[in-house]
């Protein structure tokens, strides 16, 4: 009876070995991306850096954030000639400039802005589509490409809705940066 129990002891530590083996060989060859801070007014190249997968590659577009600010959204929907739900208090709004220095792949390839994200502490905001189409008229989409050597300046437009996280004062206390990117490296740009 006691040798029953020293070989069902040693086959479990037998198996969890085998199972702690096979975690560790999946789990070695995942790296963390790395976290890249620019500065605002930086000309931050995208490079092979990407968000959801590296389709969205695009190699030879850079970004520039040129402004920042904060709009009451009353005041915001008075500018802009928009019609809010009556949900946002404010909106953070990022003016940027989106630049092709050498992506020759006009119309497959470009910048997807709207995977880009506000991040701070604890927290996350995407850009809102119909903000975005209230500050930048002449743009249908915040997905687009443009012709090598060219640019393009237009306003990142998120929402800050109260009982949400983050709210206005929480913002105004801890001060977000754009994340362009999530991998390999994590680029974010300081506000």
């Amino acid at each position: 009876m006691k040798k029953k129990k020293i070989r069902m002891i040693m086959a479990i530590f037998f198996l969890m070995g085998i199972y702690m083996i096979r975690i560790y060989e999946v789990n070695t060859d995942k790296k963390l991306p790395e976290r890249q801070v620019f500065q605002k007014g930086e000309l931050v190249p995208y490079e092979r850096d990407y968000n959801i997968s590296e389709n969205d590659i695009c190699e030879g577009y850079y970004v520039k954030v040129l402004d920042t600010k904060v709009m009451e959204a009353k005041e915001f929907c008075e500018k802009y000639d928009a019609v809010d739900m009556g949900l946002a208090t404010h909106y953070y709004m990022v003016n940027l400039e989106v630049q092709n220095k050498g992506n020759e792949y006009v119309g497959e390839q470009g910048v997807a802005l709207g995977l880009a994200m506000l991040t701070g502490t604890n927290y996350a905001i995407i850009p809102s589509p119909e903000m975005f189409g209230a500050a930048n008229p002449d743009m249908p989409s915040y997905s687009f490409s443009l012709q090598n050597g060219t640019k393009k300046e237009i306003w990142l437009v998120f929402s800050i809705i109260p009982n949400n996280m983050p709210d206005y004062e929480w913002i105004q206390k801890d001060p977000p940066m754009l994340q362009i990117t999530q991998y390999p490296s994590q680029k974010l740009i300081t506000l």
